[in-house]
């Protein structure tokens, strides 16, 4: 055990330091995210800060506790606070040896020659009080805390050693017993067996080595995740310089295709302005024939007999008829020749505005970005490995239980950092030939007040729609193009006089045609190729109906379900018609999404933090099956279907979320894997070569694209 322990000599000496001011401390205390800081450090990093501030080392953003800089946990990662003491003391105990300076002995209290320190007594001994240690048994209770400076070096003294000479914890209420047992109620508070039954009482209470052991394996998991992570994401540094390259040689096409465009909208103009002026002579010319003839027929007329009036006239009115054909004819002639030109100019001009957003927000340059990323992900994992290897280092199992659970929790969020690192990668990588993948910006830099996306769906003629919130009285209706962006969108008003947001969900109905649901309780249907909105209130449809809507689904027979805050489902047909009303199981609250599977409607319950599959038929629903959750305190919040009927399930905590893929019959959860922080909804879509997962982000207003398979296998 001793060859495989961390030694003195081999830790870094910047681990003893406080990693803000570079000073060595005797009393670190330490981040969320591993980093340690001296007290004053910490108070200047929290100043004016109310409930979080991010780290100046890794900018990982940590909660503010409520003591301030007292709040964070004294630092026991290293070899817990006892542990760093014992270290600061032994280097200055070895220093002082190896001068062979006199010291002040701790028994006597004349200035000697040291030989010994008593980790008891807290200070050196001359060779005398020495030997009144070892031969009188007043102080046989100091003995195995005694080291002989003589015959140990210092720096080669082991974890291990260190916490033998120390001495483990003791009680914090009764400080002459060993504390074996620790309160996780109290934060860990070391304690002994007489505490449990009195102020203790009820608590959750560990045996320390049960959850060393505990801690231990859940660390070795973690390290393995993490190893694995670090391989996919020191690939990433091989492609800086051809990325970079890659720009350069991209900037310059663009300005190359900018200056040809250019050239041929000129062109253009100019034949246009040709053909007009042409046309416009034809037009000055029939004119005038039509002036001689009409002149010609009236001198006939005057002429002829009376009761031939009635044929002259019949003859003036099929001149005229023709004139006015040919003229009709003319101007459409004219008109779609200065509309031809203007729409093609605009078309350029609309293309070249895209060249230089693509040149400015290329792909490229967001992968560049990623691989900085992956870069400062990887020295984040070098820092916890160092750390947890120490830290493991001193098979101690009251260190371990202190520590581990923290650097757990802190590799927890690395590898959802670098598996979204990986995940990015994937979805922007350029340099593979049978790459798929994309990333759509939808953001609208125009519009104002920080407006995000609750719905998305997909239409088979492979467009997209995306809803949400844009502003305190409005919601946005977005269509979406692969290979385009964003080709329409359209910003709609709320119910007048409503309390409820203006949040907004949809869901493709028939061909270009989507059913949309506002929670304000208004219903419509969109028209994804003009962008025509028609809507009703559903207080009007159904004078009982609670809440508010807060989504939609529709069936292969183009019905319409609309859910709420309460457990009530209405059914419209296709022309917005009130067909009936479904009540839901007492057990679900709240309708978050929903979707028709089969004979089955899946219902995401938002309140209750479940999924269940309930019956169509009747007017009272019945519960037909519940979805397994993941572990963890997870809520439903997306759901949608492929086109083997293979179920897909987004399921949010705070701060994280999960894909989670169900068997078609809804009754085993197959897999699971990590997603986007602020992933909100998802849906399906199929194209000509493979099913892709659509995944849009609530705030960052992106919509990524991903093959069904290939996430799986990122996973």
């Amino acid at each position: 055990m001793a060859s495989s322990s961390t030694q003195l000599g081999d830790i870094e000496e910047e681990f003893l330091q406080c990693s803000f001011c570079g000073e060595t401390q005797a009393e670190l205390r330490t981040l969320p995210c591993l980093h340690r800081g001296c007290r004053e450090c910490l108070k200047k990093i929290i100043a004016d800060k109310r409930d979080a501030f991010k780290c100046p080392i890794c900018n990982e953003e940590c909660d503010m506790p409520p003591e301030g800089a007292d709040g964070f946990k004294t630092d026991s990662i290293i070899m817990c606070v006892l542990s760093v003491l014992s270290v600061l003391e032994f280097l200055r105990l070895d220093d002082a040896y190896k001068r062979d300076s006199v010291q002040e002995c701790r028994g006597c209290k004349e200035d000697k020659p040291v030989t010994c320190y008593c980790f008891k007594c807290r200070g050196f001994l001359c060779h005398q009080c020495y030997t009144f240690h070892l031969d009188n048994n007043i102080v046989e209770e100091h003995r195995p805390h005694l080291l002989d400076l003589q015959t140990v070096d210092v720096r080669r003294l082991t974890l291990e050693k260190i916490l033998s000479l120390t001495g483990g914890p003791r009680c914090t209420v009764h400080v002459e017993r060993p504390a074996k047992i620790c309160c996780e109620t109290c934060g860990d508070t070391p304690i002994c067996f007489a505490c449990v039954f009195n102020g203790h009482k009820g608590h959750v209470i560990h045996e320390v080595m049960n959850l060393a052991k505990s801690e231990r394996t859940k660390m070795k998991a973690m390290m393995s995740t993490l190893d694995a992570c670090r391989a996919k994401l020191e690939e990433l540094n091989n492609v800086r310089e051809q990325l970079a390259k890659a720009i350069i040689k991209h900037k310059d096409k663009s300005k190359l295709k900018e200056s040809k465009k250019v050239k041929e909208s000129r062109k253009v103009l100019e034949e246009a302005e040709m053909k007009k002026a042409e046309m416009k002579k034809w037009q000055d010319k029939i004119i005038m024939r039509k002036e001689e003839e009409c002149e010609q027929v009236r001198k006939a007329m005057n002429e002829e007999m009376k009761e031939l009036k009635r044929k002259y006239d019949t003859m003036l009115q099929g001149k005229e008829q023709i004139c006015r054909s040919e003229l009709g004819k003319l101007d459409i002639e004219i008109d779609i020749v200065d509309d031809k030109p203007s729409a093609q100019v605009g078309k350029f001009i609309q293309e070249l505005q895209g060249y230089e957003k693509e040149v400015k927000t290329s792909k490229l340059e967001r992968l560049l970005g990623v691989v900085d990323h992956a870069s400062h992900t990887i020295r984040r994992y070098e820092n916890l490995a160092a750390i947890a290897k120490i830290a493991q280092a001193s098979h101690d199992e009251w260190s371990e239980a202190q520590c581990l659970p923290a650097i757990t929790s802190a590799g927890e969020v690395l590898i959802e950092d670098a598996m979204n690192v990986c995940f990015d990668l994937e979805s922007l990588s350029t340099t593979g030939a049978n790459s798929t993948d994309s990333v759509i910006d939808i953001e609208d830099k125009g519009m104002e007040g920080g407006w995000d996306v609750q719905g998305i769906t997909s239409s088979k003629n492979g467009q997209i729609v995306v809803t949400g919130w844009a502003d305190r009285s409005k919601s946005h209706i977005t269509v979406i193009r692969l290979g385009e962006g964003v080709v329409r969108r359209k910003r709609v008003n709320k119910v007048a006089g409503s309390q409820y947001r203006p949040d907004r969900y949809c869901q493709s109905l028939k061909g270009h045609i989507t059913a949309t649901v506002c929670e304000s309780n208004q219903v419509g249907l969109f028209n994804n190729r003009n962008g025509e909105y028609r809507s009703e209130n559903i207080k009007d449809m159904h004078i009982n109906w609670p809440g508010c809507a807060t989504c939609v689904a529709t069936d292969t027979f183009n019905n319409i379900y609309v859910g709420g805050n309460k457990r009530m489902i209405l059914v419209l047909d296709d022309q917005l018609n009130y067909i009936r009303t479904i009540k839901l199981p007492e057990i679900i609250n709240w309708a978050r999404d929903i979707v028709v599977h089969g004979k089955h409607l899946i219902v995401c319950d938002a309140l209750g933090h479940r999924s269940y599959a309930v019956t169509l038929q009747g007017e009272v629903a019945k519960v037909v099956y519940q979805f397994a959750r993941p572990d963890g305190n997870w809520r439903p919040r997306s759901v949608c279907i492929d086109s083997n009927q293979y179920i897909y399930m987004l399921w949010a905590s705070t701060d994280r979320r999960i894909l989670a893929k169900y068997s078609p019959d809804g009754r085993q959860l197959l897999t699971a894997r990590n997603l986007f922080r602020d992933a909100r909804c998802i849906t399906t879509m199929g194209t000509e070569k493979e099913e892709r997962l659509l995944i849009a982000t609530e705030k960052s207003m992106k919509v990524h694209v991903v093959s069904l398979l290939k996430i799986w296998i990122m996973s």
